[in-house]
């Protein structure tokens, strides 16, 4: 018997299937090559799903590590299986488009696999089809864990040595939910205490509930959200709902004068849904929602010094900004035109991700209503554009998202806020990827604070994370030379780098204390890990030299665990703060 032969009939004997003897039989068969299995009615062999009856479905759920390590490190294996828990036979086959007693359809099977893939907390899904000898197929669904805990410590050089932690679970028992728990010393003022938890299969669905709490040094954050997203085009209806509300103080950067802070309030809630018009690969969606947005910007400013909060005594203007309290009724539409390759080694070391190639547009119009204390008279707007093309061995994609408003009292286009990203990759050998890629954000007419610096550290410049110029548009130009490093360790996987990066700032009149900036950079190298193998976490320690005049620039290294296959885009923070925070940013992965 072969080995998916043995795999498969041991699956079935856990699972108490009564289908094993069949099982065994299909691993048998394939050690004739030259009498390959086929159905009851001899016509069709038996490589993938085409109408035949579903007549069972096993489920093999693999762990980290799967494969043995050398003797020295086998206790790294022994330890993480006994920390671990798989998940459960039950989360995965709710995720599955395919049921028992029904036709195996293809192109459900490939997006029942796509599904599974991306959960954060699972590495690979393999669904493969085999004759059951009765005139139906046997489905194998196999999928492997991912190292789900979650330990970050946050260390100085100077003590106290330990200033913060965050610990959690992506995958707690098995049951496909996330919970984490954060300290951090907040010196002169109060320390951060953070709890958030996700459960990515709430009431027995495909629902997402989001529970976020988070106490900071001198404010809070609180969301409760309930939502089904967008997984498939097979999938008729997707609906969120929920609320939320912030205070905190946004940082103003005034170049080489201190920086001074403002407080702002938010309070938030939307809900809607969106249908799905059309054929698959080819769709409409349509849909409504109701949200409300209130923000409240205190006219004071201040500073925050290591000795707690001290009156701004600087002599610098301060831009005014205006209240926000708008109840807006608003329509969803969205052309999508995609279909999804699986590839390897693009925004992961080796791991597998699927990349959408195609077409889609999403738009968001919104009517404010007056009723109650809503009364700001509004239009809103909001788009999302994707277009993405090539296959396993190179993609181009390029995706912007942009929201503005229109003030009904006041006549004009004001809080105009873009960014986005295009992105070239290049893989000539399975070993080699070579990654190109622009960013950019701006902000126009803003009513809210909003700046944009070198020093984020999803949108700025490594070496440049004290840098205190601020602007109200940035481009930043990226790129990458990765080579995955050869090794049996069967531990991680390990590769290096290269890269160069470059950008500079833009004023604009709205924007507080924003300048043009020249060109400045960073070149440096990194050291990259996937842990267990072929995760989609990559793990880097980038090592970077600063060019340009920024006095503030600073050699820097810099430690980083993050999963970029999931969505081509995300807002860095010193974007995403001063959205909306109940406009959708894409229609498609909201839901």
């Amino acid at each position: 018997m072969t080995v998916r032969g043995r795999r498969l009939l041991i699956g079935c004997l856990a699972a108490l299937s009564p289908h094993c003897v069949v099982a065994s039989r299909v691993g048998a068969q394939a050690q004739r090559p030259r009498q390959p299995p086929v159905s009851s009615q001899g016509r069709l062999a038996v490589t993938g799903c085409a109408g035949q009856r579903i007549s069972n479905i096993v489920v093999i759920t693999q762990p980290p590590f799967n494969e043995r390590l050398p003797r020295d490190l086998e206790w790294v294996r022994r330890t993480v299986r006994t920390m671990h828990v798989n998940t459960r036979d039950d989360i995965v086959r709710r995720f599955l488009l395919l049921k028992v007693g029904e036709p195996c359809n293809q192109i459900q099977r490939a997006e029942s696999e796509r599904i599974l893939r991306a959960q954060p907390f699972l590495v690979d899904a393999r669904i493969r089809a085999y004759d059951d000898e009765n005139g139906g197929v046997l489905l194998e669904v196999e999928t492997r864990d991912d190292f789900s805990l979650i330990f970050k410590p946050l260390l100085r050089a100077s003590a106290p040595l330990l200033r913060g932690i965050q610990l959690g679970e992506m995958n707690l028992a098995g049951n496909a939910t996330q919970a984490t728990v954060e300290w951090r010393d907040g010196r002169a003022y109060n320390d951060v205490l953070g709890l958030s938890f996700t459960d990515y299969q709430f009431a027995g669905g495909r629902n997402e509930l989001r529970v976020v709490g988070r106490r900071n040094p001198f404010g809070q954050r609180m969301e409760l959200g309930i939502l089904r997203p967008f997984y498939t085009d097979l999938q008729r209806f997707a609906w969120v709902g929920g609320v939320g509300g912030t205070r905190e103080p946004l940082r103003l950067q005034r170049g080489p004068l201190p920086a001074n802070a403002v407080n702002v309030r938010r309070e938030y809630g939307s809900l809607g849904g969106l249908v799905r018009v059309g054929p698959v690969g080819r769709l409409k969606l349509v849909g409504a929602s109701i949200t409300r947005e209130s923000e409240r910007i205190d006219p004071d400013a201040f500073m925050l010094t290591p000795n707690g909060v001290i009156p701004d005594t600087v002599a610098a203007p301060l831009p005014t900004f205006r209240r926000q309290s708008v109840l807006r009724a608003n329509l969803l539409l969205g052309v999508r035109a995609i279909r999804f390759v699986r590839v390897q080694g693009f925004d992961a070391l080796t791991g597998a991700q699927d990349i959408r190639v195609g077409a889609q547009v999403g738009l968001v119009g919104g009517q404010s209503l007056a009723i109650g204390p809503a009364v700001d008279r509004d239009r809103f707007f909001a788009t999302n554009v994707y277009l993405g093309a090539g296959g396993e061995r190179w993609f181009a994609g390029v995706q912007a998202i942009t929201e503005m408003r229109y003030d009904l009292e006041r006549r004009l286009w004001d809080n105009t806020i873009g960014s986005g990203r295009a992105a070239w990759y290049f893989r000539p050998a399975v070993r080699q990827t070579t990654v190109l890629q622009a960013e950019w954000a701006t902000g126009r007419r803003m009513r809210v604070p909003f700046q944009l610096t070198m020093a984020d550290r999803e949108g700025g410049l490594i070496g440049h994370r004290n840098s205190t110029v601020p602007g109200a548009r940035r481009a930043v130009v990226r790129a990458e030379q990765r080579l995955v490093v050869p090794t049996r360790l069967n531990l991680a996987d390990v590769g290096v780098a290269g890269f160069a990066e470059a950008g500079r700032l833009w004023a604009e009149r709205s924007v507080p204390y924003s300048v043009d900036t020249p060109w400045r950079g960073a070149v440096g190298v990194s050291l990259l890990a996937a842990v267990p193998p072929r995760s989609r976490r990559l793990w880097r320690i980038d090592v970077a030299v600063p060019v340009g005049n920024d006095p503030n620039r600073k050699f820097e290294v810099r430690i980083s665990g993050l999963d970029r296959s999931r969505l081509f885009w995300r807002d860095p923070n010193d974007v995403g703060v001063s959205r909306e925070r109940t406009a959708p940013t894409s229609l498609f992965t909201w839901p």
